[in-house]
């Protein structure tokens, strides 16, 4: 645990991010639309039913589909408005082929296509140009690495139809432990066990030593990161090829209570998820405050 000076990190509740099912995922886009997935039971269908919510301000839109046996904890919309879901793992066919665990949807929800990503993700982030970012942990990458399948690398890039863009072959991955797909020309991303980000896909990767910290997610801005895990939050300023922590991190909300849950981060967003609502900042809009009190 690193003893940085604390910083309040106010999140604004979202008045349109009210929750009433089972949360499932929730997912940035690349434009900055948060996704929110819930399962609850239509009483008209008496079936269990999917809800893949796309928020922005105070703007909503529902699309509802029929939840499979499938334990989905990923989402995202490719640039024409389709709806992806994934399950972090797969499971073999009688003939030991992968099973599908990626599902691509219409804006009304109607299945148009299914793939395997292959098992084992820690991530998925769609960019601009709609390839797929899947990230892997350790079980997938060396469960993997016996088949030579594509999970070993640690980091991939598919198409929209599951066919590889992009294999990482140049760090040795052994857990991608975070993945921030800023754009098609700004993919970050978080490994062990170097303990390094990487910024790929400029004219010359930037490689920047980090604390050993397993950090699940970040956010992104200038010269600053704030990482985090389910224990702390950091500030991160870099220097050169590596990033310092200046500040421990506290989430609270505009009328300074603390806030706990789950978060996910993508570019310079931050999404905090409770039970009940979501709650949302930018690094950009807050860094100033935050580093002034250094």
């Amino acid at each position: 645990m690193l003893t940085s000076p604390l910083a309040h990190f106010p999140l604004r509740r979202l008045t349109a991010s009210y929750r009433t099912g089972r949360p499932v995922a929730t997912g940035f886009t690349v434009d900055g639309h948060i996704l929110i997935v819930e399962e609850t039971f239509d009483e008209s269908t008496k079936k269990h039913i999917l809800s893949i919510h796309q928020l922005k301000d105070d703007w909503r839109k529902t699309t509802t589909i029929e939840r499979r046996e499938i334990d989905f904890s990923l989402v995202d919309r490719f640039p024409d408005g389709r709806l992806i879901l994934v399950a972090s793992r797969c499971d073999d066919d009688v003939d030991g082929t992968w099973l599908p665990n990626a599902f691509i949807y219409d804006p009304q929800g109607n299945l148009l296509d299914s793939f395997c990503l292959d098992d084992g993700i820690q991530n998925m982030q769609i960019d601009e140009q709609g390839w797929i970012w899947v990230s892997y942990f350790d079980e997938g990458i060396y469960a993997d690495a016996v088949t030579s399948s594509n999970g070993a690398f640690g980091l991939v890039a598919f198409d929209d139809t599951g066919v590889v863009q992009y294999k990482n072959r140049q760090y040795p991955i052994d857990d991608c432990y975070a993945l921030n797909v800023c754009s098609s020309k700004e993919v970050w991303f978080f490994y062990y066990s170097d303990y390094r980000f990487i910024r790929i896909n400029q004219e010359q990767d930037l490689v920047c030593e980090a604390p050993t910290i397993a950090y699940s997610q970040f956010a992104r801005y200038d010269d600053y990161l704030l990482a985090a895990n389910s224990d702390e939050a950091h500030l991160l300023r870099r220097k050169g090829t590596l990033f310092e922590s200046i500040r421990s991190i506290r989430f609270v909300s505009e009328q300074e209570k603390s806030l706990s849950g789950d978060l996910t981060m993508r570019n310079d967003l931050i999404v905090l998820a409770t039970s009940e609502h979501l709650y949302f900042g930018r690094l950009g809009q807050r860094l100033t405050s935050l580093v002034v009190a250094e």
